[in-house]
């Protein structure tokens, strides 16, 4: 047997076997549920239905209304120094 650097400690057999036991169970559980987690998200995915086609209704009318024309809000003073400025450059 080689010698152990320091730091290093022989790998304990009942720590390998706990964890191979436990990737061995988490495996065979994962596999188990599997089934339940496909068949819970089909009944979510047929209950969203509904809700995606009321969503794209009130999306389509949503894009159907006349935009209302844009109201220029610039204060008085910004205005008017920007009407300077133009007559200045020409």
């Amino acid at each position: 047997m080689p010698p152990l650097l320091p730091g290093k400690t022989k790998t304990n057999w009942l720590a390998k076997g706990l964890k191979i036991a436990g990737a061995a169970i988490a495996t065979v559980w994962l596999i188990t549920i599997l089934p339940y987690i496909l068949l819970f998200s089909l009944i979510l995915a047929l209950l969203l239905i509904p809700t995606l086609r009321r969503l794209r209704s009130e999306l389509e009318q949503t894009i159907n209304i006349e935009p209302t024309p844009l109201t220029d809000i610039t204060p008085w003073h910004q205005k008017l120094i920007k009407k300077i400025n133009n007559w200045r450059v020409k």
